[in-house]
């Protein structure tokens, strides 16, 4: 009682520190060949693979795709698996099951199929026990793979040993759609989750399951839920214990069910105990409330776990915590404005980069084919080098030591003329100020003469190659001299570009006046528009036209 008295002093003084606050980079890698949502992204060997889901018009697709010499290429799937489950086997293949039986995320399926990821094949395998979707999985250690999990159906725990038939197990408290399953033993796991069948949260009523014997009672339920999240990682993902170390330990997101306030918890067994951190986990930013939408995965070479969350203004976040620390260091890390935020699970890189493909914002009928990658990876490596300061210190010294010595024999030699100290200065001001000038120039036109605005996969790079310099360059001279970032400046012209279609146009749909004007979706155009203007497109148009929205519906 002591203990837990402690941590909560702790955890409460954490709330007054800020974390500590980083920006990342986003690399906006090539797209997918089919948009995609409800599906699942896995890691195999060095291979990042998109299973199943559904595309466009909310219709399952049975397709997968993997990414391989920068691009992605598209396999045949036996059965669709959209909102179902992907279970990576002790012998290197890959189980996929369950999911919608229809579009428009209607009925379940039984249906199991193994994938091979050496020949790159698919086989319909077998049946489970529950026809399901929204279920979870994890691997237990004598290599049986644990499911429960359902949505809108009966739910129980079941298991995959290899054979055709799924195997039932155990009956649940109560049907729960994508819990979290945690292995705590060698053949022992928990079943938690505060998701009820019809897929609506239940913060007051935690339910935790067991594989062998009796739920336990966890306090920390008593004031904290575990967070919802509608794709969860496999457990693996977020344990902190070593392979093969008899004690299994996990991170846990979890909320204040009072002030819905998140915190980090530590789960070892069944006990779940809340993680002391040296700040509060950041649910604001810059005035936009913060969505964390995944539970947290893990670089146990780091001793670090990462969570990932997005706001209304289509920034990206991701929170990494220090766990090998105490108290847990948190560091938080921003992302620059987006054109689209992918809504699914994040996969961790081997060089420690995370990986963010499809999803949605809040439309299952116009999935992303986006695919991100956070360069947490190069985070690290700026660490490393920033860490021989002395060596590069030294080697400015040396620099400075060398020129000194080549001026004083340059001078030694020229007769000494009266110089203009302030006149100097004046000619390098201005001739840095036109030098900037002068590229920006050519950036605006060559965007505006080409119309690269109108290309809604447009980088940074692509725009220093036909100015002739870098994109370092690029981004700094943007912001300099117009204060704004590379792609705010290019969504300034696609947004001129969408008032000219909107007036030229005013009976034509968004959907096809935002990709016209270079926007990837609607939902991109409309935010950006309304953040620009202050106003939604039609209410602009009404405006213009000196009407009111309700007179033009007339």
């Amino acid at each position: 009682m002591q203990l837990r008295k402690i941590l909560l002093l702790l955890c409460t003084f954490a709330l007054l520190v800020h974390a500590e606050e980083r920006r990342i980079s986003v690399e906006r890698l090539t797209d997918l060949n089919i948009p995609r949502s409800g599906h699942k992204t896995l890691l195999v060997g060095n291979t990042v693979y998109v299973f199943g889901g559904h595309t466009s018009g909310f219709v399952p697709t049975n397709t997968a795709e993997y990414y391989e010499d920068g691009t992605w290429h598209v396999l045949q799937m036996t059965y669709p698996h959209d909102h179902g489950l992907c279970q990576l086997l002790p012998t290197g293949k890959v189980l996929l099951a369950a999911g919608h039986e229809k579009s428009l995320g209607i009925g379940h399926t039984f249906t199991v199929e193994l994938f091979d990821p050496a020949k790159r094949t698919f086989e319909g395998y077998g049946c489970m026990e529950k026809k399901r979707f929204f279920p979870s999985s994890a691997l237990l250690a004598d290599g049986r793979v644990l499911i429960s999990g359902n949505a809108l159906e009966e739910d129980c725990m079941e298991v995959f040993d290899g054979s055709r038939q799924n195997r039932f197990v155990k009956q649940v408290t109560r049907v729960r759609c994508n819990p979290l399953i945690f292995p705590i033993a060698a053949d022992d796991a928990l079943v938690i989750g505060c998701l009820d069948s019809l897929m609506a949260l239940r913060p007051d009523s935690v339910v935790v399951d067991r594989l062998k014997g009796d739920a336990p009672h966890i306090p920390l339920f008593d004031e904290w839920y575990p967070m919802y999240v509608l794709l969860p990682h496999p457990a693996e993902d977020s344990r902190i214990s070593a392979d093969g170390d008899e004690h299994y330990t996990y991170l846990l997101p979890v909320f204040n069910k009072q002030s819905h306030q998140a915190a980090i918890a530590r789960l070892e067994g069944c006990d779940v105990q809340l993680l002391p951190t040296d700040s509060v986990v950041p649910m604001q930013y810059e005035g936009s409330n913060i969505e964390w939408f995944t539970s947290f995965i893990v670089n146990r070479r780091k001793h670090c776990g990462y969570m990932m969350g997005r706001d209304t203004c289509f920034h990206l976040y991701v929170l990494e915590v220090d766990y090998a620390k105490q108290p847990a260091h948190l560091t938080f890390h921003t992302t620059e404005l987006q054109d689209t935020i992918p809504y699914g699970t994040p996969v961790l890189l081997p060089d420690g980069d995370l990986l963010l493909v499809g999803g949605h914002t809040d439309n299952n009928f116009a999935p992303f084919a986006t695919a991100l990658r956070l360069h947490m990876g190069t985070v690290e490596a700026q660490e490393a080098q920033a860490g021989h300061w002395w060596f590069w210190l030294l080697l400015g010294t040396v620099f400075v030591l060398v020129i000194g010595v080549v001026v004083w024999i340059f001078r030694s030699r020229k007769p000494h003329l009266p110089v203009d100290t302030n006149a100097a200065e004046d000619s390098i001001s201005e001739t840095s100020n036109k030098s900037g000038e002068e590229l920006m120039a050519r950036i605006c036109e060559q965007v505006k003469q080409r119309k690269m605005y109108l290309d809604s996969s447009l980088k940074v790079a692509d725009v220093a190659a036909v100015v002739g310099t870098n994109s370092r360059y690029v981004s700094d001279c943007i912001k300099a001299s117009r204060g704004c970032t590379f792609t705010q400046f290019v969504n300034n012209y696609r947004i001129e570009q969408g008032k000219r279609l909107l007036l030229q146009q005013p009976d034509a749909k968004i959907t096809l006046v935002a990709l016209q004007s270079g926007f990837a979706n609607e939902t991109s155009f409309f935010r950006t528009f309304k953040s620009m203007t202050g106003m939604t497109p039609r209410e602009w148009v009404a405006q213009q036209q000196g009407q009111s929205p309700q007179e033009m519906e007339m």
